[in-house]
């Protein structure tokens, strides 16, 4: 049986759609930032949130510490899993496009980016979105970042609008059964 890993864009619906299919395949789920924090607060002895990380520590040492956490999830024995993925994995220089597909059968949830982008407004813009223009910004990280996605992705699965979590979460498993994927 192999894991599903969801990435995309930050927003796209990764970790709540994530924890609808390990319900419904009666899987575990892993979200990879919260292992990374747990991680971190392990080895480091505090607990920060991954935006903390990055603002107290650079995004340097954010990507490396992502890449262990990842490295460390991959080479566990469980296949059986769904994961979903921080928004800049796929993107993470310290990482190869193989050792995100080595956790197993890649979604990218691709979410139009005026749904995404209102979304991560509405969170609070995070630390590399901000500045003079937020929306060229993230225009610029989209696009650099949809070349990665792409290439990790063994399916890409569109999300458009503000539908339904439940539904969206469906409609992605029966897609997912219909092609005998799992």
């Amino acid at each position: 049986m192999t894991s599903l890993v969801l990435g995309g864009l930050k927003h796209c619906g990764k970790s709540t759609h994530g924890r609808l299919l390990a319900a419904a395949l009666n899987r575990e789920f892993i979200d990879t930032d919260q292992a990374l924090e747990q991680q971190f607060r392990l080895r480091f002895g505090q607990a920060l949130s991954c935006r903390e990380i990055v603002q107290r520590y650079g995004e340097p040492f954010f990507r490396e510490q992502e890449a262990e956490t990842i490295r460390s999830l991959a080479g566990g024995a469980d296949r059986s899993r769904v994961y979903a993925l921080g928004g800049g994995a796929p993107a993470n220089r310290l990482l190869h496009p193989e050792e995100l597909k080595s956790l197993g059968f890649f979604i990218y949830l691709e979410i139009d980016p005026e749904t995404a982008f209102r979304r991560i407004e509405a969170h609070g813009l995070p630390p590399f979105l901000q500045g003079p223009d937020p929306r060229a910004r993230f225009e610029e990280q989209r696009r650099s970042r949809e070349a990665f996605y792409r290439q990790c992705a063994d399916l890409v699965f569109p999300i458009r609008g503000e539908r339904p979590v439940p539904e969206v979460a469906a409609e992605l498993l029966n897609q997912l059964r219909r092609k005998g994927w799992i």
